[in-house]
C-alpha cells in the first residue's frame, strides 16, 4: 500500500512540475531570440516529453499494481475459504476418531483384562492411551496390572501427561 502511496506522490510531483516547466503560449508565439535560447526551449521539450512519457508509465505501473492487489485478494480470499475448509474436516475427522476410540475402550473394558492389556501392548501408544483413557478407572487399572511393569509405566506416564501435551 505504501508502495502505491508512493507512486500517486510521483505522480502528482511529476504532474506539477509538468506544468511548472511548459513554456506559456506567448513565449512559443514569439521566435527566439538567439541559439541559446533555441536549445534551451528544446531541452525544456525534450525533458517535457520525458516526464510526460514518465507519468504515462507511472499510470500504467499504478494499473498494473491495483490488478495485482485485486489478484492477491481474491487468492487470500480463496486461500482463507479452503483453509477453513480443511479446519472443518480436520474436526471432524478427529470427531469420528474420538467416537471410534470410546467404543474400542468399551470393547476392551469388556474383555479380560490379561488380554486387554496384551493387545493394548500390540497397539499404537496414543491409541492405547486414548482406549484406556475411555476405560473406567477400576478396569484400567487391572489391564495395567496384567502388563510387564515398564510397559505399564509407559503407559500411565504418557496418559498422565495427555492433557498437558495438548
Amino acid at each position: 500500500m505504501k508502495g502505491v502511496r508512493l507512486i500517486l506522490v510521483s505522480g502528482f510531483f511529476l504532474a506539477a512540475s509538468v506544468v511548472w516547466l511548459v513554456p506559456s503560449k506567448a513565449a512559443d508565439a514569439d521566435p527566439p531570440a538567439s541559439v541559446e535560447e533555441r536549445r534551451l526551449r528544446v531541452d525544456i521539450q525534450q525533458e517535457l516529453a520525458q516526464i510526460r512519457a514518465k507519468a504515462e508509465n507511472l499510470r500504467l505501473k499504478e494499473i498494473e499494481l491495483k490488478t495485482l492487489q485485486e489478484e492477491v485478494d481474491k487468492k487470500l480470499a480463496e486461500l482463507n475459504k479452503v483453509r477453513d475448509q480443511v479446519t472443518t474436516l480436520l474436526a471432524r475427522k478427529d470427531e469420528e476418531e474420538n467416537k471410534k476410540i470410546r467404543e474400542l475402550s468399551k470393547m476392551y473394558e469388556k474383555m479380560e483384562p490379561a488380554k486387554a492389556a496384551e493387545v493394548l501392548i500390540a497397539l499404537d501408544e496414543n491409541l492405547a492411551i486414548g482406549i484406556l483413557g475411555g476405560i473406567k478407572s477400576k478396569t484400567a487399572g487391572k489391564i495395567l496390572n496384567s502388563m510387564e511393569k515398564a510397559q505399564a509405566a509407559r503407559l500411565s506416564t504418557e496418559y498422565s501427561t495427555l492433557g498437558l501435551m495438548e
